[in-house]
């Protein structure tokens, strides 16, 4: 079949958004369907053009069995509600352009941006007779009215209605977790039958458990007498991450304790400028980094930390997680309760939950894995097997398959 992957992210950007649709087109054309990825030009997380990169109207690239169309979209750094919208709204608008550059498609399948990418994405399947598989990673409006972004009664309301009109022409709506989809089904109202649980991946060639001592620590010059809580991936507005630096704070007579943020993110001046303030000499940011050494950084952890603001459980699920699990490192998750990252924590028995708006907390659980070696070993390698029985790459394409396969059968 003719499958086209709208993605708001796509190579060289490191978002694992956007590593994920590459490995499923590339899995997808390893099965014989003939794929087209519909992206914009990478910018994520600054803002800004990569180096090697002309904007075009359009631009084609034929790579590893599948196709990538880039079209022309706005590009801004600022991380207002408002520019965000706009570079979202061109970018997806991008998408008309690579349809029409591409093979009439037979399946279509959305990865955002949220709202205004299902919507093009519906539109462009209904002009080509095509099936439609909306991913939803973040429910929106959800998260933009709870973090008091979206504000104005009537924009509210449209862009509830433009919601519910995106679950009505999706034929099969991907969540990530349970939670999800008990959202989608009992508050949104969404058919059961069109909700299939499809969890985030990664490869295990991608990240693997490897001692504390690599080269990337030697590098960057982290001793090994360090004990390092890392935070690693994108720095998000929801992610909360303010309450690691409160606990470098806390933590501040540790001195052999290193918190280190590996990652990028709109957040992620933010907290970094909380830390200068504070004058904190135990807190270190480094870049995102090329994604043959993630298996590097993340075994320089002795422990990882996923953070996200509270009441925000319910709409997000960081998947920084799999990666910390994928590397047999334990995991302290400063999340709400009773939030799909706490069930995951809990049911992998991989680390411990603790409140997201109480550094104290925080604090106490880091120094329980600080002086327990014992306990970060088996909480490390439970991950590790969890992730490996749940998450790994092959067997969540094998679901993307089945939709795909069910699709071929019930054309109209």
């Amino acid at each position: 079949m003719r499958v086209l992957i709208t993605t708001q992210v796509f190579p060289p950007e490191l978002h694992p958004s956007a590593v994920m649709v590459q490995e499923l087109a590339a899995d997808l054309a390893g099965c014989g369907h003939e794929v087209t990825v519909a992206t914009g030009f990478p910018h994520h997380p600054y803002g800004r053009l990569y180096p090697g990169f002309n904007k075009q109207l359009l631009s084609i690239d034929d790579r590893n069995g599948f196709r990538v169309v880039r079209g022309w979209h706005l590009i801004n750094h600022s991380s207002s509600l408002i520019s965000r919208a706009l570079v979202m709204l061109s970018q997806a608008g991008a998408y008309f352009f690579a349809a029409k550059a591409s093979p009439r498609p037979d399946v279509i399948i959305s990865y955002g941006p949220p709202l205004i990418g299902p919507l093009i994405s519906s539109l462009i399947a209904r002009r080509n007779h095509a099936r439609l598989l909306t991913l939803i990673y973040d429910i929106y409006p959800d998260i933009a009215v709870e973090m008091g972004y979206l504000k104005n009664p009537a924009l509210i309301r449209a862009a509830s209605k433009l919601e519910q009109l995106i679950y009505r022409r999706s034929d099969k709506i991907g969540v990530l977790s349970e939670g999800f989809r008990q959202t989608l089904i009992e508050e949104k109202g969404v058919d059961p039958q069109k909700v299939a649980l499809i969890p985030v991946w990664l490869d295990v060639r991608d990240i693997a458990p490897m001692s504390r001592d690599n080269p990337w620590r030697r590098e960057f010059e982290i001793s090994l007498d360090k004990f390092v809580v890392l935070y690693a991936g994108t720095i998000g507005l929801i992610s909360g991450a303010e309450i690691v630096v409160d606990v470098a704070r806390n933590l501040e007579f540790y001195q052999d304790i290193l918190f280190l943020f590996v990652g990028a993110g709109y957040a992620r001046d933010r907290v970094e400028a909380k830390a200068r303030e504070l004058g904190l000499k135990n807190i270190r940011f480094l870049p995102f980094q090329p994604r043959k050494r993630l298996s590097e950084v993340q075994a320089t952890a002795d422990v990882s930390v996923v953070t996200l603001v509270i009441g925000r459980g319910k709409t997000s699920v960081p998947s920084k997680v799999l990666g910390y699990m994928a590397a047999a490192r334990p995991v302290i998750a400063a999340v709400d309760k009773d939030c799909d990252t706490a069930e995951l924590i809990r049911k992998a028995e991989c680390g411990l939950v603790v409140p997201p708006d109480q550094a104290e907390v925080l604090s106490e659980a880091i120094l329980h894995f600080y002086r327990c070696p014992e306990d970060r070993e088996v909480a490390g390698e439970k991950g590790l097997e969890y992730f490996t029985s749940n998450f790994e790459r092959r067997q969540v394409m094998k679901k993307y398959i089945a939709i795909i396969d069910d699709f071929s059968i019930s054309r109209p």
